[in-house]
């Protein structure tokens, strides 16, 4: 399975790709297999989507967690790296 980082790299791609398979299903001379293989194809890039986006929420409210903090305190958090 690729690693979320590279899945954020691709996500812009892969919804387009997403898409046109959508739009490609709307076509009304599909066969039954043209059509799943579609829908098969357009399930896996919007699987790939959905997590990419999951890491973005979670790194986003990583991010409110940590300036939340310092508000709090009222110091400086310490730098480092978030490890989702």
């Amino acid at each position: 399975m690729a690693r979320t980082t590279d899945k954020l790299k691709s996500f812009e791609s892969n919804y387009e790709k997403l898409e046109q398979l959508v739009q490609e299903l709307d076509a009304p001379d599909l066969t039954l297999k043209q059509s799943l293989d579609l829908y098969e194809k357009a399930i896996k890039l919007s699987q790939s989507c959905e997590g990419a986006l999951e890491y973005a929420r979670q790194k986003a409210q990583a991010l409110a967690d940590v300036r939340d903090d310092k508000d709090d305190s009222g110091e400086e958090p310490i730098e480092g790296v978030l490890d989702l």
